[in-house]
């Protein structure tokens, strides 16, 4: 996939079989390949789907006991293994997306933590709007909740929708299974938006494919234009967790890093902003000689594992370098 941003072609290292799931997206995103069956089957038939087998119980995937919990509950393992290429015709997907929708998605179409009463939350909804979408999931459960994201962008662009504020929120949450005081905050034009919900809920958006949402998805575009895609961000978020936008990354459960934010841009038309542009070459800067780029951020969220260079955040890499070059041939 050699082209004039690639200083190296990393293809072959990241089609090695190493990283099964990097090896399904690339030859499946980057390269086209045409039979679908094949290697969709070679992701079924690799030891990631053993991996995925032994972190399940009665065909539902991580601890159902404490689904929010990162690199354990059963929302991380579903959103992992989305991520990872998996698709609802696969058993261990269709029984943890159907546990899910039935336990954590509430009458509004949004997602909650296990709290009581139940709050839909702006990140964890739109998390799981797009995986549910991506495995191929097209139905009352993906609409309403494409519909709760259409009803929850805020004046700004972004979203927020978040019901913890703060430190003593987080405890009430964890220990007491409470909401906390965060949707005060929902209405208030003075605090802004979210860049890990908004993140997620146009990922969401960009998933559904559908043209009657593109003035939405523009907003929100705009909305992390605005803010530089939060690569200076210095603040911790409402909910107190902790980001480090400006290191790349690969969020998969309430993260967020300015590669995967500019993937989402570039989907768009408002990929040729000034802003995008300082940042895509940005990200060219971090190549490594042999076309890889390296793992730099590890915050909850992430997906872990790697050291040095990484094979997720290359993917993420060609993905944005993808999209560049097609609009450029347009």
């Amino acid at each position: 996939m050699l082209n004039k941003y690639l200083l190296s072609d990393p293809v072959p290292w990241l089609t090695d079989g190493d990283n099964p799931a990097v090896t399904y997206l690339v030859k499946d995103e980057i390269l086209m390949e045409p039979d679908k069956e094949k290697i969709y089957n070679e992701l079924i038939n690799s030891p990631l789907t053993d991996y995925f087998k032994k972190n399940s119980s009665k065909g539902i995937l991580g601890d159902i006991k404490h689904p929010d919990v990162y690199y354990r509950g059963t929302v991380w393992f579903f959103l992992l293994a989305v991520e990872s290429g998996y698709k609802y015709s696969t058993d261990f997907i269709s029984a943890t997306a159907d546990y899910l929708c039935g336990t954590t998605q509430n009458e509004d179409g949004g997602f909650m933590y296990g709290s009581n009463p139940s709050s839909s939350v702006g990140c964890r909804s739109g998390n799981m709007i797009w995986s549910l979408l991506k495995c191929g999931i097209s139905d009352s459960r993906t609409g309403s909740g494409i519909k709760w994201i259409e009803k929850n962008q805020r004046k700004d662009g972004g979203w927020l929708h978040c019901p913890v504020a703060g430190f003593c929120d987080v405890m009430k949450l964890v220990f007491l299974k409470k909401i906390g005081t965060g949707l005060k905050y929902e209405s208030d034009e003075n605090v802004p938006s979210c860049p890990v919900a908004s993140y997620s809920c146009l990922k969401a958006l960009l998933e559904s494919s559908s043209l009657q949402y593109n003035d939405m998805i523009l907003r929100g575009i705009d909305f992390l234009i605005k803010n530089r895609f939060f690569i200076n961000l210095k603040n911790k978020l409402l909910c107190g967790n902790a980001l480090n936008p400006h290191k790349t990354g690969y969020p998969v459960m309430s993260q967020y890093d300015f590669l995967s934010g500019l993937v989402t841009a570039s989907k768009t038309e408002k990929w040729n902003d000034p802003v995008t542009g300082e940042l895509f070459n940005s990200i060219i800067k971090k190549q490594n000689p042999d076309g890889s780029w390296n793992y730099e951020n590890i915050l909850p969220g992430m997906i872990k594992g790697e050291k040095d260079r990484s094979r997720w955040i290359t993917l993420n890499a060609l993905r944005l370098i993808s999209e560049v070059i097609k609009k450029e041939n347009q």
